[in-house]
């Protein structure tokens, strides 16, 4: 297979707070340790990395993201793929292609859940690191995935809320995704069992020293250390705070899009869809190896 370097590829800013266009590098080719560490370099500045017009095989995309830490296995057994069980599959087609009915339980996960904003893995006592989508079939309209920089919005903060929140703390649950669709299945005793629920401080403190809100909105509804309804609006205020406009990036699909994003100091969310139209895409999630500290 060929080797590529890292002079090879070209950058674009998509948006001020976040994200960053890489072209002219393939994916699936064998890349050299420079070319690596450019692109750790870039996606640590912009958080989101977006790769155009790539052909990833599910084995080609685990051996792309492994470049960058061990792989994380989804809990939930029906959305993994039956040869790659590091790849969960987010898609209304089964693995025969065949279209999945709008009411099937897979559809409302996609649909409902992934379209609060969330951060991959929260519920973990060791929270997910990063998640890469490939994407393989998209809408005509909609379903495109925005990113918020929480590290900007905490920055953007007044010193006054920086300090309300400091010893706060949320509680990440998976259990908690039934409270907002009641329609899905409620978790097996396995699938209860291998994700207890998970604290975590409001104000995460990340390696390199920068600090970013760490909340969601689809395993998480309120801030501990207060009273529960005052919780659930300070919850709300800081949702609509990291979700606005200035911080957020619009991704819209094309097929061969591969998406790269570090979950620890972003949130995401999937936009409406017409659920009768085909949608699939193939994601690789990196393990974590932090527990986030404030």
């Amino acid at each position: 297979m060929a080797s590529q370097a890292a002079s090879s590829f070209r950058t674009r800013t998509i948006h001020p707070a976040i994200g960053l266009e890489v072209r002219g590098i393939d994916l699936s080719a064998t890349l050299d340790d420079a070319t690596i560490d450019a692109i750790k370099d870039l996606w640590r500045r912009h958080l989101v990395l977006v790769f155009p017009e790539q052909s990833l095989t599910e084995d080609r995309q685990i051996a792309f993201s492994r470049h960058f830490g061990e792989l994380d296995i989804t809990i939930e057994d029906d959305k993994k793929s039956s040869k790659n069980p590091e790849v969960l599959r987010i898609a209304n087609v089964d693995e025969r292609g065949q279209k999945l009915d709008v009411n099937h339980p897979i559809q409302r996960y996609f649909s409902t859940l992934t379209s609060l904003w969330h951060t991959d893995g929260s519920y973990r006592a060791v929270p997910s690191y990063a998640s890469m989508l490939h994407a393989l079939e998209v809408t005509p309209e909609g379903g495109e995935t925005c990113f918020a920089n929480a590290i900007a919005a905490y920055e953007a903060l007044s010193d006054d809320v920086k300090r309300q929140l400091e010893g706060k703390h949320m509680v990440h649950s998976y259990e908690f995704t039934r409270h907002f669709e009641s329609r899905l299945p409620p978790l097996s005793e396995d699938e209860r069992l291998q994700s207890p629920p998970a604290t975590h401080p409001v104000i995460r403190r990340h390696a390199d020293g920068r600090k970013s809100l760490y909340i969601s909105g689809n395993v998480a509804y309120y801030v501990g250390g207060m009273p529960l309804e005052d919780g659930k609006r300070l919850h709300k205020y800081l949702l609509d705070w990291v979700t606005q406009p200035r911080f957020v990036y619009e991704h819209r699909w094309s097929v061969g899009d591969v998406v790269l994003w570090d979950n620890r100091p972003t949130l995401h969310r999937v936009l409406p869809y017409d659920p009768s139209h085909r949608r699939s895409l193939q994601r690789t999630e990196l393990r974590g190896t932090e527990i986030p500290s404030a």
